[in-house]
C-alpha cells in the first residue's frame, strides 16, 4: 500500500509540470500564422481552412476516441495523445504541402482528446489518497506552468524565428519528446480502474453536467473569440494614428502585458476561489462582460491614448478570466459526475469548446464581410450578458448540491 500511495504522490508531483508543458504545442502556437505563410507559403484562407478542417475531423472522431480510451485505459490514453502530439510537430515542421500538414493539424487536434485523461487520473488519484481539496491548486499549478511557458515564448520566439525560421520548432518538437518521457511516471491507482472496469453503466446528463458542459463551451468559446479579434481590434485602433512599425511594437507590449495577467491569474486563483467557491464562475462572466465592454468604450473614446489604455486593460482582463474558466468548469464537473462517466465527461467538455469556437469562428468571419469589428465586439458582449442567466443558474445548483 505505502509503494502504491509512492507512486500516486509522485504522479501527482509530476502532472503539473507534464500538462502544462503539453497544454498545448510550445512555440507553435507563438508563431503558427508566420511559420505557416512565411516558411510553407500557405495563403491566409488556407490557415483558416487548416483549423477547420482539423477541428471538425476531431468533432467527428470523439466517439471513436472514446472506444479506444475505453480500451487501452486513461494512463495509455495521455501517453498515445502526447505520442500524437510529437508526430504531428514533426509532420507540420517538415511538411512541405497543404494535405500533409492538415494531416499534422488533425493529429494536433486529436491528441488533446486523448491527453484530456491526464485530469482524469490525476482526479481518482486525490481521490485515492482522500486530498481531494487539493485538485484546484495542483491544476492551478499546471495552468501557471503553462502560462509562464507562454509568456517567456512570446518574448523569444520572434528573435529565434529570425535566427533560423525552423528553430522554434524544432525546440517544440524537442519538448514534446521530454513530455513521452515524463508520461513514465503517471501512475492511476489500481483500485480505482477495477470499479471503474465493473461499472459499465451508460453515461447520464444532468441538470448541473449540462451546464457545466454548456457553459465551458460558452464561456471559453467567446473568451477566445474576443482575444483573437480584441487583438485585431487593439491594432486596427493603434494604425488610425500611428504607423505600422510603431503598431506592431505597442501591440507586442500589450499581448506580453496580457501573458503576465495570466501568469498572475494563475497565483491568486486557488486562493481566491478557496474563499468564495462557487461565486468564483459568478465574477468571472462578469469580467468576460467588463472585458468586452473596455474594448468597446476604448474604440468610441475620442482620445486615442486613453481609449487604447482602457481597451488594453479590457484585453488584459481576457487573460485573467482564461485559465480560471477552465479550472473552475473542470473541477465542477468532475465533483459531479460518476467516476465511471468521467472520461466521457470530459470528452463532452473539451468537445463543446470545439463546437462553439467553430460556429463563432465562421459566425465571424461572415459577418466581417458586411460589417465594422466593432459590431463584432458588441455581439460578444450580448452573447456575455445572456450567459450571466446561465451561470447564476449553475451556481445554484452547485450550491444546493453541496448543502444537500
Amino acid at each position: 500500500m505505502d509503494e502504491v500511495n509512492e507512486k500516486i504522490k509522485l504522479s501527482n508531483k509530476i502532472f503539473p509540470y507534464l500538462s502544462g508543458l503539453s497544454a498545448d504545442l510550445l512555440f507553435w502556437a507563438a508563431i503558427n500564422t508566420i511559420f505557416l505563410t512565411t516558411v510553407k507559403s500557405l495563403s491566409a484562407s488556407q490557415v483558416s481552412l487548416l483549423s477547420a478542417i482539423s477541428s471538425f475531423v476531431a468533432i467527428l472522431s470523439q466517439h471513436i476516441v472514446l472506444k479506444i480510451i475505453k480500451k487501452i485505459g486513461n494512463i495509455k490514453s495521455v501517453k498515445l495523445g502526447l505520442v500524437l502530439l510529437f508526430i504531428s510537430s514533426i509532420i507540420i515542421t517538415f511538411g512541405s504541402s497543404f494535405i500533409v500538414i492538415s494531416i499534422g493539424e488533425v493529429l494536433y487536434n486529436i491528441a488533446f482528446l486523448f491527453k484530456g485523461m491526464d485530469i482524469v487520473i490525476l482526479k481518482r488519484n486525490l481521490k485515492y489518497l482522500k486530498d481531494e481539496d487539493s485538485f484546484i491548486e495542483i491544476q492551478s499549478k499546471s495552468s501557471l506552468i503553462y502560462a509562464i511557458s507562454t509568456m517567456i515564448i512570446a518574448f523569444i520566439a520572434g528573435f529565434i524565428f529570425n535566427i533560423n525560421h525552423y528553430l522554434p520548432m524544432i525546440i517544440c518538437i524537442l519538448i514534446c519528446f521530454i513530455n513521452i518521457l515524463l508520461s513514465n511516471f503517471l501512475y492511476e491507482s489500481k483500485l480505482q480502474k477495477e470499479i471503474i472496469q465493473k461499472n459499465n453503466s451508460k453515461f447520464k446528463w444532468t441538470k448541473v453536467l449540462f451546464l457545466i458542459v454548456l457553459l465551458y463551451g460558452l464561456l471559453y468559446g467567446t473568451l477566445e473569440t474576443a482575444q483573437e479579434n480584441g487583438k485585431i481590434f487593439i491594432q486596427y485602433t493603434l494604425q488610425n494614428f500611428i504607423s505600422v512599425n510603431k503598431t506592431a511594437i505597442y501591440l507586442s507590449i500589450i499581448i506580453a502585458l496580457s501573458r503576465i495577467v495570466r501568469v498572475l491569474s494563475n497565483i491568486f486563483f486557488s486562493n481566491i476561489y478557496r474563499k468564495i467557491k462557487n461565486k468564483f464562475i459568478i465574477i468571472l462572466n462578469i469580467n468576460l462582460i467588463t472585458a468586452i465592454s473596455f474594448l468597446i468604450i476604448g474604440n468610441l473614446i475620442p482620445s486615442n491614448i486613453i481609449g487604447i489604455v482602457i481597451m488594453s486593460i479590457g484585453f488584459c482582463m481576457l487573460l485573467l478570466s482564461r485559465d480560471p474558466i477552465m479550472n473552475f468548469l473542470k473541477n465542477a464537473l468532475l465533483n459531479n459526475c460518476c467516476k465511471e462517466n468521467q472520461q466521457k465527461a470530459i470528452l463532452n467538455f473539451n468537445l463543446s469548446r470545439k463546437i462553439v469556437r467553430c460556429i463563432l469562428a465562421t459566425l465571424v468571419s461572415l459577418i466581417l464581410l458586411k460589417v465594422e469589428l466593432i459590431y463584432i465586439m458588441i455581439i460578444l458582449l450580448i452573447f456575455s450578458l445572456v450567459y450571466l442567466f446561465f451561470v447564476i443558474k449553475l451556481y445554484k445548483l452547485l450550491n444546493d448540491k453541496e448543502n444537500v
